[in-house]
């Protein structure tokens, strides 16, 4: 009897470790888990489309995320034109400004390089650029690359897309941007 009741205390105790792994284990898989997976494989935020204050991109494959203050990025809409702007808000001036221009439409695709559709617009400071510092901006834009419009919600006021394109800059050399995604809310 008392050999019975030993392995039934030692099956039970098992049970116990068993079941505490478990619970271990779920338990670490969870926290992995918190948000959504990433859309790409640098660190850049997720291209989403509810309005999330986000507009981001990679150039000649460094990140460049917008801050998220109301200085640093913002939308509009007004007189047949759409314009998305991000800032790096960075030690040098970095903006990046997006025009569409009459009719633009959810899904649609645009051309950044064609002034009559669409612009892509790239203002900076720094020397590479031939500006002697602050106060002196140079603006470079897109010749070629395109944007594609996710969502443009005039209800919830959300415009979403992404986007990539080249920007030649005298001086230096051609911006490639990859990547690109925004995400916001308009007023």
């Amino acid at each position: 009897m008392c050999a019975s009741k030993t392995n039934n205390m030692k099956t039970r105790n098992y049970f116990l470790l068993l079941l505490g792994l478990c619970v271990i284990l779920t338990a670490s898989r969870c926290k992995k888990n918190v948000g959504p997976p990433s859309d790409n494989p640098y660190g850049l935020p997720n291209a989403t489309q509810t309005g999330a204050n986000i507009f981001a991109c990679r150039i000649n494959g460094q990140n460049w995320i917008s801050k998220t203050e109301i200085f640093y990025m913002g939308a509009s809409l007004g007189n047949d034109t759409l314009g998305i702007t991000g800032s790096a808000g960075s030690y040098s001036f970095q903006d990046i400004i997006i025009n569409l221009y009459k009719n633009f439409q959810q899904g649609s695709l645009y051309n950044l390089g064609d002034s009559l559709k669409g612009r892509l617009f790239y203002l900076a400071d720094t020397s590479c650029l031939g500006a002697g510092g602050r106060g002196s901006i140079v603006t470079s834009h897109a010749v070629s690359g395109s944007l594609t419009l996710t969502r443009l919600d005039r209800t919830n006021k959300i415009f979403s897309g992404t986007f990539n394109c080249r920007i030649p800059i005298p001086k230096c050399d051609t911006l490639n941007v990859t990547d690109g995604r925004f995400d916001i809310k308009y007023y």
